[in-house]
């Protein structure tokens, strides 16, 4: 989920509830708020929990929540975790260690901590193109089989990589892709599904993705990944997050635009996005 602000630049709580309605009204079949596109790093603990609050007390129970953790310290991850446990999400989500080069044995550890000072299940994010941290098979492995991750995010266009992943561990912890235009091949290669930033574009189409290919319509489901091809476009245009927000703007859902330091598109990325949306059929 993005994270909506205002004119000003803070949280819009209001159109929040608004866009947690609408992807589960879409059909999507969890929230993932406070992850890369959540601009996360950007937020204070304040919002963060606010955030989460928000979310879960308009979801309902509706659909699984699965929160947002990440930070460089195990300890700041803990204190996040707690935080989410207290206002009622169902699971949280980190990523490796950022800013710092760690390697495999302080990834383990980085893991490990979380695992231990945490109640929800823990799903981890692998983003390496972001942490400039890859967490690797070897690390993956332990953690699932010593039962201390439920779960995994990967993103990053490799499909060995990830079908590695899948034949690893596929039977101990779920495997999800991360890519947007990876969700059909991640569950032909035996994965479980996709947490992609695209479903909050076009969340009838992505979730149908998985639904459609569940009941045998395997090319039905390869259809409705192609048809969100402009989406990955658009969404990649600029810096990542301003080209999904922007995106979601065109398609009539606006939240916002992403916060400094980041800079919003400029205006000739902005038509770009405005006629790849269009492309998609959703303006």
């Amino acid at each position: 989920m993005p994270t909506p602000f205002d004119k000003n630049g803070e949280v819009d709580e209001g159109r929040l509830r608004e866009l947690t309605d609408y992807l589960i009204d879409g059909g999507v079949d969890g929230l993932f708020p406070l992850g890369t596109t959540g601009e996360f790093a950007l937020l204070d603990r304040r919002e963060r929990k606010r955030i989460l609050e928000v979310v879960v007390d308009k979801t309902n129970s509706r659909v699984p929540i699965l929160a947002g953790i990440s930070d460089p310290s195990p300890r700041n991850a803990i204190a996040y975790a707690k935080d989410a446990a207290d206002v009622g999400a169902d699971g949280v989500v980190a990523t490796a260690p950022y800013y710092y080069r760690v390697d495999e044995e302080g990834l383990f550890r980085h893991f490990a901590l979380i695992h231990g000072g945490v109640t929800l299940p823990l799903v981890l994010y692998n983003i390496p193109e972001w942490t400039h941290n890859f967490v690797p098979l070897s690390v993956v492995s332990r953690l699932a089989e010593d039962e201390m991750i439920v779960g995994m995010k990967y993103t990053e266009y490799n499909m060995l990589n990830l079908v590695a992943f899948i034949e690893a561990v596929g039977q101990k912890v779920a495997v999800f892709t991360g890519s947007d235009a990876m969700a059909y091949s991640c569950l032909e290669a035996g994965g479980k599904g996709a947490v992609i930033s695209i479903s909050n574009i076009a969340p009838k189409t992505s979730s149908s993705i998985f639904d459609l290919f569940r009941n045998g319509r395997r090319d039905d489901a390869l259809g409705a990944q192609k048809s969100l091809l402009p989406l990955v476009k658009a969404a990649g245009t600029g810096y990542f997050p301003a080209g999904l927000k922007a995106a979601m703007g065109a398609a009539g859902f606006p939240v916002g635009e992403v916060r400094p330091p980041q800079t919003p598109l400029s205006e000739l990325e902005r038509r770009k996005v405005r006629e790849l949306v269009e492309k998609a059929g959703l303006k």
